[in-house]
Order: structure tokens, then C-alpha cells, then sequence
């Protein structure tokens, strides 16, 4: 279901604003808080689930690619497939990512708008960087591209190439026309930073803005628990 459109693009420029804002109130999200598609099928921690901090997050199913640098096949990725509570675990044959390879103990969630200016500024300045240094100690990024090329517009497979291609995305990515992380933000700006410690799946914190160094302080933490 589409996000009905935003009353106005005030986003200002990178100088002026940590993150890209549209609308004077946040719209309505129509599947409510903690609402979205959920796998069942799949080893997860039970509930209750929850949006705030310290919560267990939602088994979300999206639609994306699990490297889009090495291909373009759309594949189904759901927050289960992170799901790490040894702290040791594999991905498995039927996973959509390569099968042995290490599961993450901490996943970030980058939900991002096309038409946003610092989105752009982080997939290109910020993102590529930390991964490259962070991957390999057991964290994994999650692209989530939430608006297309206009305020309020349903991200398509087509968002998803342009982006992708554009910033060399070389971690899963997903399309999110039914905005199932809505209730986790503020719907009305972007980009959004959502950390998850996959041990238990549950939220360590949301950002929203151009992420700054304690950030990173703070995955790293995680990673050495």
C-alpha cells in the first residue's frame, strides 16, 4: 500500500540538514506499529515484538538482492535470515545469500529515500567504508529503499537498480513499497539508521540524520560482546 504523498519537500541541502525531511507531520502508516509482512516458517525469536529500542524487531519479508554488485536477481530476504543467536552461525543452503558464509552478529538497516540529498551523500560517502571495515569483523548491511525519486512515491525495482548501481552497493539490498519499517521512525525523514544485535534480533538503536562516529563506537561494542 502506497504512503499517501508528502505535503512538502523541505530539505534544504546537505550543509543545512542531517537528513532529508518531507512534510510538516509524519503521514499515516497503514499497517500500524509493528505491523508487516512475517515470515513463519523459519526459526525466530517469539514475541512480543516491538518498534521502540530494546525490543524484538518483526520477522519482515521484503524483496531485493542479496549483492546486487554481483547480480541483479530478485530474491525474498527476510529479517530471519540474519538471525544469528549463537553468535556462530552459518547461512544454509537454501538461504538466498552464499551458503557457509558467516551470519552476522549485528545488522544495520539503512532505510533511504531516492529523492534524498544526505541518503545520497551517505550510500556514496559513509556506507561503502564502513562496511568494507566492519563486514569482515560479523556485521552486514541492509539497504531498505523506502521512497522512489519524489516524496511519498513507492520505491520500484527500478529505484532499486538506479541505487544501486549508482553507489555500488555491494551488501543486501530490498524494496519496501509496503513501508513495513515505518513504525520504527519518523515517516518523514530519511535516512533512518536501524541497528539490530542478530543474537536475539532485537533493536540496539534507530538514528536518524547523517550517522557521526559514535555510531560506529556503538556497533562496534556490539561486535565485541
Amino acid at each position: 500500500m502506497p504512503r499517501p504523498p508528502a505535503a512538502a519537500l523541505l530539505a534544504l541541502g546537505l550543509a543545512a540538514l542531517p537528513g532529508c525531511y518531507a512534510g510538516a507531520e509524519p503521514p499515516p502508516w497503514p499497517l500500524g506499529e509493528g505491523g508487516g509482512k512475517a515470515l513463519s516458517d523459519a526459526p525466530y525469536p517469539a514475541g512480543p515484538y516491538g518498534v521502540g529500542e530494546g525490543s524484538i524487531i518483526k520477522n519482515y519479508a521484503f524483496t531485493g538482492y542479496a549483492n546486487p554488485a554481483k547480480a541483479h536477481t530478485l530474491v525474498p530476504i527476510s529479517l530471519g535470515d540474519f538471525y544469528n543467536p549463537t553468535g556462530e552461525g552459518l547461512y544454509a543452503e537454501a538461504s538466498p545469500f552464499e551458503a557457509d558464509k558467516p551470519r552476522p552478529r549485528v545488522l544495520l538497516i539503512d532505510v533511504a529515500a531516492r529523492w534524498c540529498a544526505p541518503c545520497q551523500q551517505e550510500a556514496k560517502e559513509i556506507l561503502p567504508a564502513a562496511h568494507a571495515k566492519l563486514a569482515p569483523l560479523g556485521a552486514e548491511f541492509l539497504l531498505d529503499l523506502a521512497d522512489g525519486i519524489e516524496p511519498g512515491s513507492v520505491a520500484t525495482q527500478k529505484d532499486l537498480d538506479k541505487w544501486t548501481t549508482a553507489f555500488a552497493v555491494d551488501y543486501p539490498a530490498v524494496f519496501d513499497p509496503d513501508y513495513q519499517l515505518g513504525a520504527l521512525f519518523d515517516a518523514s525523514s530519511f535516512p533512518v539508521n536501524i541497528v539490530i544485535d542478530t543474537r536475539e534480533m532485537r533493536i540496539a538503536t534507530v538514528v536518524k540524520g547523517i550517522l557521526d562516529e559514535s555510531f560506529w563506537t556503538e556497533i562496534e561494542s556490539l561486535l565485541d560482546k
